[in-house]
């Protein structure tokens, strides 16, 4: 038992990948689902919902930052993806102010 271990915070292992690129990694993998999803219902206020609510998102993100007078983070993606993860959640028929008020 005389190795000596190293201990420090996590994570132990780390990547070059920003979270620009993550973020957008998901959003490619969502894309699928999303396509189906669409399809499955084949209802038109499907992609309606999944484009407002995305950008509802985005927007109340920017916002936010700009009223907080903090560095703007929209390039990261992180509120598409929780836009995108929202309008996956709610049922094609939901009314599109819905989708906007969860986002916000």
């Amino acid at each position: 038992m005389n190795e000596q271990f190293n201990i420090s915070a996590s994570p132990h292992i780390r990547a070059k990948d920003s979270t620009g690129s993550i973020m957008m990694w998901v959003i490619i993998a969502l894309l699928p689902t999303t396509l189906f999803g669409i399809w499955n219902f084949r209802d038109q206020n499907a992609w309606i919902l999944v484009v407002v609510t995305v950008a509802a998102a985005v927007l109340t993100e920017f916002i936010y930052e700009k009223l907080m007078h903090k560095k703007v983070t929209i390039s990261d993606f992180s509120a598409a993806v929780t836009g995108l993860l929202l309008a996956l959640n709610l049922p094609p028929s939901a009314p599109w102010w819905m989708g906007v008020l969860g986002s916000v």
